[in-house]
């Protein structure tokens, strides 16, 4: 089994009002998400959570599709991975 290493964006939000777990960490490029009491407990879960549902993606055969829908390019064990731009955006309220 060879192993990669991808760059997901991990986007912590902050809800005041969940008071068992106000913190929610949530990457994008999978859609996945998941709470914790702190901001490293919410990492350590969406984390788990990825794993998890690489791990099931995988035993129902789909793992390539859903590669493709997360913007990653699987041909000949050779991967692409889409380009992330991080830039301002400047907007007014």
């Amino acid at each position: 089994m060879k192993s990669y290493n991808y760059p997901v964006t991990i986007k912590i939000l902050y809800e005041k009002e969940a008071k068992e777990a106000p913190y929610v960490a949530y990457i994008p490029e999978f859609d996945v998400s998941s709470c914790g009491q702190s901001e490293e407990e919410a990492i350590k879960n969406v984390n788990q959570t990825l794993e998890i549902t690489l791990e099931e993606v995988k035993r129902k055969g789909h793992m390539e599709e859903f590669l493709q829908e997360a913007g990653i390019s699987q041909k000949k064990s050779i991967f692409s991975f889409p380009k992330i731009i991080i830039q301002p955006f400047s907007f007014y309220l």
